[in-house]
């Protein structure tokens, strides 16, 4: 189960991300993708963006899949695959470094599906998860957007939470 509490005593960029897992946590994965949903949710809600995506590393390791998606849900039920090293995605993975996308007309994408939603600026950071795999949580606006370093540091807050709920599963 996923809480959020209100860190009064935590710098005020850090307010608001209390984020923790239930140490009770039932390993089933439906309680994951239930608390991970939720987590998205909020993270869409409190960045105040139009997606928010989380990839995990298939067919060993070198495709990226959507595993959860509020926005581009399309990216799921097409199940496009990011291979390693291309897109965005991709490249995130690839380097294990954030990657801030002002202008998404001017990069090279993967899924069609950014393209199909006019998706307009985005910013992605790999997620560290068991054994050197990296997953890439991104999150994505309509309208033109600057994202900068206050939001890479809010994702991966947000990134260490979901890679320790993949850790417990």
């Amino acid at each position: 189960m996923v809480f959020w509490g209100d860190c009064t005593g935590l710098p005020n960029s850090y307010r608001g991300w209390n984020v923790f897992i239930d140490g009770e946590q039932n390993k089933i994965t439906t309680k994951f993708s239930t608390s991970l949903q939720k987590l998205l949710e909020w993270l869409r809600e409190y960045m105040s963006v139009d997606t928010v995506t989380f990839l995990l590393p298939v067919k060993e390791q070198q495709n990226l899949g959507v595993y959860a998606s509020i926005g581009l849900e399309e990216e799921i039920e097409q199940q496009i695959r990011i291979p390693i090293k291309q897109g965005i995605a991709g490249r995130i993975a690839a380097n294990k470094k954030p990657m801030i996308v002002d202008d998404l007309s001017k990069v090279e994408v993967v899924s069609p599906v950014l393209r199909q939603k006019d998706l307009k600026s985005l910013v992605g950071i790999p997620v560290p998860l068991k054994q050197d795999m990296v997953g890439v949580l991104h999150v994505g606006t309509l309208e033109s957007h600057q994202f900068t370093e206050r939001d890479i540091e809010q994702l991966q807050l947000v990134a260490h939470r979901i890679g320790l709920m993949v850790t417990d599963t």
